[in-house]
């Protein structure tokens, strides 16, 4: 059961401070910063109750799990754990415990949801990937959840460097060539501004979330790497917004769109990240892997495991 707190801190709430970004068709920023978290890309909270009356943070459907898993190593191969590097301060690493050999394992920045400082608050979902030869590093300390401050868009371009800088190297070979930003809800639109500009984001992960303003969709122009939303159905509030920012894509860019009925919450408290952690791990190990299964599993709907027998709605575009 999700408490009142919980779901609070799932909210993509934003703090409205002069100077903000204030979108204009034809003004791109050189950066997708912002003094409000979640960068260019997201709201205020000012606009908070405008933007999400009609889909409240809380609603759950159908595949929404009925309480928390258990906390595993992850199903993958590689048994991955969540850990804090001193060299990476306010981040938190989930990677294989024992770096798997030669395997060259993508590098991905998490945001939280509410761009949340909680480290741990995604673990089941994050432990999973990393299980399946992935490492990544999710915004803030391992409990650092005193509701003070939300992250911004530097906090995760400090994981990049880090990595860029051979930071993460300890964790086995970790190929900065290709790097992923994913996040959800707030976390997501955050991932949006981090990828704007900085070509060494390779990939975007999107959860549960849209952009709210029409006024900044324009902004979309200015993304270059393939994306994949994973959504809530039409009980979440990034359902009818992933949609716009879906069709408003630059025409030949790859993108992915898939929706499951569990409102906004998603799955990510399931046992390894339930049908949101199945998804997210097919999507990288047939990009980053090539591995047919997978991309059986997104794109064929008779597909033994297939996301359409999960009772996922699934479309997409460019892609072979």
């Amino acid at each position: 059961m999700f408490t009142k707190l919980s779901i609070l801190l799932l909210l993509p709430i934003v703090f409205a401070q002069n100077g903000e970004f204030q979108p204009k068709p034809g003004y791109f920023p050189a950066t997708g910063d912002d003094i409000n978290a979640g960068g260019i890309f997201c709201i205020s909270l000012r606009d908070y109750g405008k933007y999400t009356k009609d889909h409240p943070a809380g609603v759950t459907g159908s595949e929404s799990p009925k309480a928390p898993g258990a906390v595993t190593s992850g199903s993958g191969p590689y048994p991955a754990v969540m850990i804090s590097d001193p060299s990476l301060p306010n981040h938190t690493i989930y990677a294989p415990k024992t770096p798997p050999g030669d395997l060259s394992m993508p590098f991905i920045s998490w945001g939280n949801g509410g761009c949340g400082i909680d480290g741990a608050g995604y673990r089941n979902f994050l432990t999973e990937i990393a299980s399946w030869g992935y490492v990544i590093a999710a915004n803030g300390a391992i409990g650092g959840s005193d509701g003070s401050r939300q992250s911004k868009v530097q906090d995760r371009r400090d994981g990049i460097d880090w990595a860029m800088k051979g930071g993460a190297k300890k964790y086995g070979n970790v190929d900065t060539t290709r790097i992923v930003s994913m996040g959800y809800s707030c976390g997501g639109l955050e991932s949006m501004s981090v990828a704007y500009h900085d070509d060494r984001v390779k990939m975007l992960m999107l959860f549960n979330i849209g952009i709210f303003m029409d006024e900044k969709r324009y902004l979309l122009q200015e993304i270059k790497v393939p994306v994949a939303w994973f959504v809530g159905g039409p009980k979440d509030m990034g359902y009818l917004n992933s949609q716009k920012d879906y069709a408003l894509l630059p025409k030949t860019l790859p993108a992915y769109l898939a929706n499951l009925d569990t409102g906004h919450c998603g799955t990510f408290a399931a046992t390894n990240g339930g049908k949101e952690g199945k998804a997210a791990v097919a999507y990288l190990n047939w990009q980053y892997r090539n591995n047919a299964t997978s991309k059986a599993i997104l794109l064929d709907p008779k597909a033994h495991g297939s996301l359409v027998a999960d009772k996922w709605n699934v479309t997409y575009k460019n892609w072979a």
